[in-house]
């Protein structure tokens, strides 16, 4: 699907009527990053989750990126635990990483970020490749592996990767429908 006949601002308009955020952010001249994201009834979007055994709480965000025609969808992940030997703030974040607010899960403030792209266009299943290649691989989301819940047919489930991959497929499809 080709994107290069938008601008940001075609983009932020078309975003805008879809109803897909509370405020939809533009950074510098290339980037929009929905706050406040919500799901198709207008209900907020719940944007957190948390480890039932380690604490340790991812938060997502999504945008999209306008760089020489090209439009990316990006996914904006903080990771928070318990540690308190480090916690990062705003002036941390470089360069894109600046356009997403750091969220605050319940009392713990991010210990890391993580910020995936990949093309608008992308289809399901690269989707998934992306984020296990730019997310799910990194030492420190080791902790994905354990959040395991059984699902109605009785299969074991890494839930937490579920839950990322699917919250940012429903944004993508979202976003892509928003813009035909």
């Amino acid at each position: 699907m080709p994107y290069s006949h938008y601008t940001l601002e075609t983009l932020k308009s078309l975003i805008e009527a879809a109803g897909l955020a509370g405020y939809i952010y533009q950074h510098s001249s290339h980037m929009l990053v929905l706050q406040e994201a919500l799901n198709d009834d207008g209900s907020p979007l719940n944007n957190f989750i948390q480890h039932e055994l380690s604490a340790d709480q991812i938060g997502l965000q999504f945008g999209l990126r306008l760089l020489d025609n090209k439009l990316e969808f990006l996914i904006g992940v903080t990771h928070s635990n318990q540690d308190r030997g480090y916690e990062i703030g705003a002036g941390n974040l470089k360069a894109d990483q600046r356009a997403f607010n750091l969220l605050y899960a319940f009392y713990n403030f991010p210990k890391a970020f993580y910020l995936i792209h990949f093309p608008l266009a992308a289809n399901s299943t690269q989707l998934e490749e992306e984020i296990e290649k730019q997310l799910f691989q990194l030492e420190s989301m080791g902790f994905l592996d354990t959040a395991i819940k059984t699902n109605p047919m009785g299969e074991q489930v890494k839930w937490m990767k579920t839950f990322i991959v699917q919250a940012a497929l429903d944004i993508k499809v979202r976003i892509q429908t928003s813009l035909l």
